[in-house]
């Protein structure tokens, strides 16, 4: 069968979500906890600034890549994401969610050949309908491989900051495949190369389950945050610069300027970003 055409990225661009609610349990949270290695809070993960907006977004994450043009079995991939976090996210409680595709930006790439890096934003509000600033917003980017598209201009872009400063390392952690099957369930994202060694292998990912983005980010953000007790994430932005697998050796790396990483037994990032955070007093 041949595939369908990939839309073009202005037919994308603009693209507004049903939107609904989301609803984070306590329950879930404590799974959460316990599923990327973090200590028991009564307090949600900050990675649930990642997963909450994308429960009330009014599809899910297979509807959405197919919306897109690049359903899960053709590899849709995480490439940066970001939140800005005015209020705390409170359990056991409905907020309103609401958002769409912003930008969508063709490029090729060395690695991934032809993809277009699709921005999605979702803004998470407490309270009736319509009403208050966001709690949240959360910024996805996408990277979807067009297969078969050749005209793109080669990815360019201006190179990341070097962070500075010593850095403070943190535990190293086995990643585990069963802990995989815990997120898949809580994240609500059935791409079987989370689940399946072979369907990682048939998109060129090696042979093993690959582990979930935000989990990566998820056991950097602990270390981030346990190093700082006293303060609040107000925000925070990464980038996902390598897969992790079951069975890899990563280890938090956090500085003092909020710069932080996951890094592989190797010395490559898995994960590189910034946070943002104050006394809980005030600034």
């Amino acid at each position: 069968m041949t595939a369908a055409p990939a839309p073009a990225p202005a037919d994308l661009a603009g693209l507004r979500l049903p939107g609904g609610t989301s609803r984070v349990e306590g329950y879930e949270s404590l799974l959460m906890h316990d599923a990327v290695r973090a200590p028991r809070r009564p307090e949600p993960h900050p990675i649930w600034a990642f997963l909450a907006p994308q429960r009330g977004m009014g599809c899910s994450l297979a509807e959405l890549f197919t919306t897109l043009g690049c359903p899960l079995e053709a590899g849709p991939l995480l490439g940066r994401f970001a939140a800005r976090c005015a209020a705390p996210l409170a359990l056991d409680v409905d907020h309103e969610v609401r958002g769409g595709v912003t930008t969508v930006r063709r490029r090729r790439g060395r690695v991934l050949g032809v993809v277009d890096e699709v921005e999605l934003v979702l803004d998470l509000r407490r309270g009736p309908p319509g009403a208050g600033a966001p709690v949240l917003t959360a910024t996805y980017v996408f990277l979807l491989p067009r297969p078969g598209v050749t005209d793109a201009p080669a990815a360019g872009g201006t190179p990341d900051a070097v962070p500075e400063g010593p850095e403070h390392p943190g535990a190293p952690i086995t990643v585990r495949a069963d802990e995989m099957k815990l997120l898949a369930l809580l994240l609500r994202d059935p791409n079987p190369i989370h689940l399946d060694p072979d369907a990682a292998a048939a998109v060129g990912l090696g042979h093993a389950c690959v582990n979930q983005g935000p989990a990566n980010l998820a056991y950097a953000l602990t270390h981030v945050t346990a190093r700082r007790p006293d303060a609040v994430l107000t925000g925070f932005a990464a980038r996902f610069r390598a897969t992790v697998v079951a069975g890899d050796v990563v280890t938090p790396v956090a500085r003092d300027d909020g710069s932080f990483a996951l890094r592989h037994a190797d010395g490559r990032d898995a994960v590189t970003g910034t946070a943002e955070l104050r006394g809980r007093g005030g600034p």
